[in-house]
């Protein structure tokens, strides 16, 4: 423990509450509310508002129980730190190792579509050379800006966050002239079993959060900032998305479920708006690419600096003050990926993963509030909010697929297998576990 005191003492503790907040606004909002009033609609025809809702509901359990954990827990790796303070070393790798799959391989498909929507307007750029360069520039840009530290990534990703948010704020001022009543008349599908389908994809779209917490070795006084942070920047986001959800459906009426670009035809069917989509888009995108670099290459950072990685992941530069080694490896991961097109394969288990890892740290988050003794300032549902929390996601992944199940399963058996192996390496230098 004295090893990650002193790795993390070397990191500068420069995020607020609201460069937190806006980190995460940032890293939530991706890509997938330009798409996801179409999903929800096949799911939940016009109730599908209802499942933003029940999402909201499972998700504000669950950011309670991140607030429980984040405050009492002052080191780098997020849900990695909260599982390992609170049940070991093990559990702790397997729920990092998860979040950083899950992560890697979302960063890799959001800058693979980012490039990719950015080819209908260039038609030189779906070229396979010129694609991939695209990419390479696109991550060394991103790399270059967090390897200047913390505070330099924060601003990228507040920045983003505020242009991506004034764009929806935008679409729902543009498309709001031209709904029609009609169309949120809401009527519920006979089976209402729709409803636990449409909640994993909307606790899919509200993922995230466990990405800029990931730097908690460098957040200024968790105690207050974390719990600040994540109940702002959740309850925003969840404003935005029914808003944004109910403006489509209210344009669009019946034609919103066979959409493929929903927000850009909202616009279109006023008369235009297609290209300020796309740009709105890109920014979005470009945006969570920016988040995901400053949180996610700290789940590395944390990784190396206990040893269950290699060490040099765990350097930090001397001027800058950036886990520049796992920046750097996070990004070059996640570019191969999105240039090999590989990475498809982890999206249908990327929000049971996440909804795994998210019980993980609910449990965590219990089990550290009791072995500190409840502080005297916290919220009486603080203490329940993990339990709370477990409940409803497991309600939630109930409705998942066993093919899912499977894949989750299999990440675990493959980190355990590195665990082990990672063990085997500690002892033999002498190391303990």
């Amino acid at each position: 423990m004295t090893d990650t005191t002193r790795a993390d003492q070397s990191l500068r503790r420069v995020i607020g509450p609201a460069a937190l907040a806006a980190s995460i606004v940032n890293i939530v909002v991706g890509g997938s509310i330009f798409v996801l009033p179409a999903v929800l609609t096949r799911e939940l025809s016009t109730a599908a508002p209802a499942a933003y809702l029940s999402g909201a509901l499972v998700m504000g359990l669950v950011t309670l129980a991140f607030a429980e954990a984040g405050r009492r827990t002052v080191v780098s790796g997020g849900p990695y730190a909260y599982v390992a303070g609170a049940f070991g070393r093990y559990p702790g790798f397997l729920a990092g190792l998860l979040t950083w799959l899950a992560v890697v391989f979302a960063c890799a498909a959001v800058a693979a579509a980012l490039v990719d929507s950015l080819g209908g307007v260039l038609p030189w750029l779906p070229g396979p050379v010129a694609r991939g360069g695209a990419i390479l520039l696109l991550f060394a840009l991103l790399t270059l800006v967090n390897l200047r530290g913390a505070r330099a990534g924060t601003r990228l990703a507040s920045a983003t966050a505020v242009a991506k948010s004034a764009g929806l704020l935008l679409f729902v001022v543009l498309a709001a002239r031209f709904v029609s009543g009609d169309n949120l008349v809401v009527s519920w599908p006979d089976d209402t079993a729709g409803l636990g389908r449409a909640t994993v994809l909307v606790m899919f779209a509200l993922a995230g959060m466990e990405v800029p917490l990931c730097a908690g070795g460098e957040i200024r006084d968790p105690g207050r900032t974390v719990p600040r942070a994540l109940a702002g920047a959740i309850g925003f986001v969840v404003v935005l998305y029914v808003m944004v959800h109910v403006i489509a459906q209210g344009v669009l009426g019946p034609d919103l479920a066979g959409s493929r670009a929903p927000l850009a035809d909202a616009l279109a069917k006023g008369g235009g708006g297609r290209e300020l989509l796309l740009a709105i888009g890109a920014v979005s995108m470009f945006g969570y690419l920016a988040g995901d670099m400053l949180g996610a290459s700290r789940i590395l950072f944390a990784f190396g600096r206990d040893a269950l990685l290699p060490r040099p992941l765990a350097s930090v530069h001397p001027v800058t003050g950036a886990p520049h080694v796992a920046v750097v490896i996070h990004a070059v991961a996640a570019a191969g990926l999105a240039m090999t097109g590989s990475f498809a394969v982890l999206a249908p288990i990327a929000s049971v993963a996440i909804i795994v890892v998210y019980l993980g740290c609910c449990a965590a988050a219990w089990v550290l509030a009791r072995r500190g003794g409840e502080p005297a300032t916290a919220p009486r549902l603080g203490a329940a909010a993990p339990l709370l929390a477990i409940a409803g996601l497991l309600w939630v992944l109930s409705h998942s697929t066993r093919t899912e199940f499977v894949a989750v399963g299999a990440v675990l058996l493959a980190g355990s297998a590195l665990y082990g192996l990672s063990r085997r390496r500690g002892a033999g230098r002498g190391a303990g576990a």
